[in-house]
């Protein structure tokens, strides 16, 4: 449902009915009058393809290669997937050392587009990361807010999503900085949705809503029925993630009766959100009758998405509830399976961010990958200079990976030694007499408190995922304002990092010392350890020790 992909597109498809044109007739026409006849009817495929095969051969009888590319751009246009990424491709290679300054990003962020829509996420951005480069070198503002929205879109639903966050508002202002360039309300909308979506990954709901009202109000003023009916359907995964399940369903039915408007994601994306508000509204049997829709679309597709184990998760539940054991074994085979492939897509798309996609990176370094895709795509005779700056990118590339790999093996050996013992995250004050006489609450008292954290940490309660202070308090026999105050003079930290810092530290040991536990999922391992989902564990234990939990595992198998 993708906003941003929309803008190269806004100027090519009026629509009109096809022609009765001799191929001479063709022959016999400018450049730019078949152009303009295409344009015009872009929607009689049979015709169009015509009157581009027609510019094509014309261009190459006077050796263009710029309106060949252009040609082979438009035959793209009106053809099947498959076919259209292969006529970008020609159109890259013919355009690549081109002086028009829509070419070759042009090549490269349509055949982005297309990729995105066939859900080839990781290809889809690495060719917007090429037409960024290319287009920053033209100066080309539009293409560069196209190529970025690109990033953004892989980002938004693979990455970092706090990164992600970060790059959607580098392009906000962007654009806001030139807002008299062409199409700035498509790009506009397409940027108030990126930034909504980033705040509903982030749980943010309220944050989101703003930017999506924002685009509700835009889209009502230029009067476009579907990117409004878009906005209403993305603000019902906000209000979802805000618990006001009645008016999540209430937007998402209201938007869905333009789902064939939206692109690919679209339908498990809302059989996802409606079947959740359903779930958690008690209607558990119509629920799964929408996740059952997202399996079947898995099954047929093989295309992943994010929510994917948490659907597979409530389908354990439920027929685990309903004494089902067939199907909850069938669907915990795939709950493991979708784990495993998600986990693997996040590395490489994360990966690739850090690599190729920081703006300022970007920026800095584009002419050494300027030099990287010559190298790749050219036939001229620089072919020994282009393998120089091949060479030149390709070391500092490893200048970078190395230089990471040390820092994180630095802090993973750090890690080991620190640890070596027995866990000490919960290590005492250094002059309790002075901050217990701070807190107003008597020694004893203090003293009992104490004992019965020895006792809490010694029979690692803490591992339990129900753990709250109100509840501890009582069953230490006290008061949750005496516990708090306890715990943030003595052990130096509020109750909630109290808990995380002796879950990780309990992952940290196990790990080391039990080679079952290593042989566990990340998720399996962040729920052993008292976590209730594996992104909260991996975002702790970076926090605490600067590397992820995958890494250090990794490491420990490497070192055993």
């Amino acid at each position: 449902m993708k906003i941003a992909i929309r803008v190269l597109f806004v100027l090519l498809f009026y629509g009109a009915s096809g022609q009765n044109i001799t191929d001479d007739a063709l022959r016999n026409k400018t450049f730019e009058s078949l152009i303009d006849l295409y344009d015009r009817n872009v929607q009689d495929t049979v015709f169009a393809e015509r009157i581009a095969r027609s510019y094509i051969e014309r261009a190459r009888t006077i050796k263009d290669s710029t309106r060949m590319a252009r040609g082979y751009q438009r035959l793209a246009f009106i053809s099947k997937p498959h076919l259209a990424v292969k006529y970008l491709d020609t159109t890259i290679i013919l355009s690549m050392n081109s002086t028009h300054r829509n070419f070759p990003a042009s090549g490269y962020l349509f055949k982005s587009f297309y990729l995105y829509n066939n859900d080839e996420y990781e290809k889809s951005l690495q060719n917007a990361i090429l037409g960024y480069q290319f287009a920053k070198k033209k100066n080309n503002l539009e293409q560069q807010l196209t190529a970025l929205h690109q990033m953004n879109g892989v980002n938004e639903l693979w990455g970092d999503y706090e990164n992600a966050l970060e790059t959607e508002f580098i392009t906000y202002d962007l654009l806001f900085e030139n807002q008299d360039i062409a199409n700035f309300s498509e790009y506009y909308l397409s940027s108030l949705e990126g930034i909504g979506k980033c705040y509903v990954r982030l749980n943010k709901p309220d944050s989101a809503l703003v930017y999506f009202k924002k685009g509700i109000e835009a889209s009502l003023k230029a009067e476009d029925t579907i990117t409004y009916s878009a906005f209403v359907s993305q603000s019902g995964t906000a209000l979802y993630v805000k618990g006001e399940y009645r008016a999540a369903l209430d937007s998402l039915e209201k938007a869905d009766v333009y789902r064939e408007e939206f692109n690919n994601s679209y339908l498990p994306n809302y059989y996802y959100y409606a079947g959740s508000a359903y779930y958690n509204l008690g209607e558990k049997e119509k629920a799964v009758s929408y996740f059952q829709k997202i399996d079947s679309i898995y099954e047929k597709t093989h295309v992943l998405f994010p929510e994917l184990p948490r659907v597979y998760d409530k389908l354990v539940g439920y027929y685990k509830a309903q004494g089902n054991d067939d199907l909850q074994l069938a669907y915990l085979y795939k709950l493991v399976l979708s784990l495993r492939l998600i986990d693997d897509k996040r590395i490489y798309i994360k990966e690739k961010t850090r690599i190729e996609f920081e703006i300022p990176k970007l920026v800095e370094e584009k002419e050494l990958l300027i030099s990287n895709l010559e190298k790749r795509n050219s036939r001229s005779t620089k072919t020994i200079w282009i393998a120089f700056g091949f060479l030149g990118l390709s070391l500092i590339a490893l200048f970078y990976y190395f230089k990471r790999q040390q820092v994180y093996k630095r802090r993973f050996e750090n890690l080991m030694v620190v640890n070596s013992g027995e866990p000490s995250v919960a290590e005492e004050s250094e002059n309790p007499v002075d901050e217990e006489e701070s807190t107003g609450i008597a020694p004893d008292i203090i003293n009992e408190i104490l004992e019965q954290l020895a006792i809490f940490e010694k029979k690692k309660h803490y591992l339990s995922q129900d753990i709250s202070l109100n509840e501890m308090a009582k069953s230490f026999g006290t008061n949750s304002t005496y516990l708090s105050k306890v715990i943030n003079i003595r052990k130096r930290k509020n109750f909630s990092h109290y808990i995380n810092d002796l879950r990780i530290e309990f992952a940290v040991q196990e790990l080391k010392i039990n080679p079952t536990f290593r042989k566990y999922t990340i998720k399996a391992i962040a729920n052993e350890s008292g976590f209730k989902s594996a992104e909260s564990f991996s975002k702790t234990f970076y926090k605490k020790h600067g590397i992820y939990p995958s890494y250090y595992l990794k490491q420990l198998q490497n070192t055993n």
